[in-house]
């Protein structure tokens, strides 16, 4: 009698589709830094040097720095390792060629000892279609490349306090 009510239960389990999980955007939220403004703009703009990013603008005086977009995956592997950092647009039917990033940092004062950042990416995919026509497509981020890089600003600023 519990087999039958065991294999009962597996074919109701069985009968409910499976769906996959949609990731959805978890980007980190600004971080305040108890450092003046130019000791954090220039440690946000050593970081972003240091992971290879070319600086497009930095304006100190509205507080952005802006990368050209980086290169991060081409080839075959491309829509399984977009899948890793960003969440893809089902509008996208075409085959997914490279993909890319750029940064946009926006620095603010707070107090005069105290500075917020936030890290935003623009995340963006080459999709060539059937008939070979391509087009870059935006991508929302899942906010592992902002979480990443203010990792890294909070690590150097961090590891400098002891030097003062």
């Amino acid at each position: 009698m519990r087999h039958v009510a065991a294999l009962q239960l597996l074919g109701i389990l069985a009968a409910v589709p499976v769906q996959a999980q949609t990731q959805k955007p978890d980007l980190p939220d600004p971080i305040k830094f108890f450092n003046t403004f130019d000791v954090v703009a220039n440690t946000v703009r050593a970081v972003l040097l240091d992971m290879e990013h070319k600086i497009e603008l930095d304006d100190r005086k509205s507080g952005k720095i802006v990368t050209r977009p980086y290169e991060i995956i081409t080839g075959s592997l491309t829509a399984s390792e977009v899948e890793k950092v960003a969440v893809r647009n089902a509008a996208i039917t075409g085959i997914l060629v490279k993909a890319r990033y750029s940064v946009d940092a926006i620095i603010e004062i707070v107090s005069p000892s105290e500075t917020l950042v936030t890290i935003h990416t623009t995340i963006q995919a080459l999709s060539r279609e059937v008939d070979g026509t391509e087009k870059w497509v935006a991508l929302d981020s899942l906010g592992t490349y902002e979480r990443r890089i203010l990792g890294r600003v909070s690590t150097r600023l961090m590891s400098n306090r002891g030097e003062k």
